[in-house]
């Protein structure tokens, strides 16, 4: 199973057309990171128990996926609001249960990370690729690969051939693997 977490604000928008074009024809679990994320201006701390109710059953269904797919658009040379503070909610979650189980569990799982930006992205956005890497690492898990497109209109990713042919290659390695 593939597990999407999608920090994006566009359901239709250039980041999820290149997500859906990776995932065509596999079976996989689309997660909003809106409906589940506290993006509040305050440092929000997920200790109230509902939040980590909802984090602990993200985690499941993380820990049940052989693939996730992290996807955010590029918004001022840094991944969408909504992915950053899922990852610190998250990574604050899964070390206060401390659970080494877990951790063990997530550096099985096949990280990738999807990104969509308008100011020479695949050179620009290099820093959000290590930025997430280590937020992965530090959680125990490792990030597998990246996509990295071009985008600044509505539908213009259709035109970035080389992001269009990686999600065909990322989707063919998909339909091999899941076979």
């Amino acid at each position: 199973m593939i597990t999407v977490l999608f920090g994006g604000g566009r359901e239709k928008g250039n980041t999820a057309k290149l997500t859906e074009q990776v995932l065509e024809g596999q079976e996989y679990r689309w997660i909003h990171l809106e409906d589940v994320v506290e993006t509040s201006n305050d440092d929000v701390v997920p200790t109230d128990a509902q939040v980590c109710q909802e984090y602990q059953q993200l985690t499941e269904q993380i820990l049940a996926s052989e693939d996730v797919l992290l996807v955010s658009p590029v918004n001022w040379y840094t991944i969408s609001t909504t992915m950053q503070h899922f990852i610190e909610q998250w990574s604050e979650v899964l070390e206060t249960t401390n659970d080494k189980a877990t951790k063990s569990r997530l550096s099985d799982i096949n990280f990738r990370l999807i990104l969509i930006g308008d100011d020479s992205p695949r050179v620009k956005a290099l820093p959000c690729v290590q930025q997430v890497d280590y937020s992965l690492q530090f959680l125990g898990a490792h990030l597998h690969d990246y996509l990295i497109g071009y985008a600044k209109l509505p539908g213009e990713i259709d035109k970035d051939t080389y992001a269009m042919n990686k999600a065909i290659r990322w989707n063919e390695q998909y339909a091999a693997e899941h076979a």
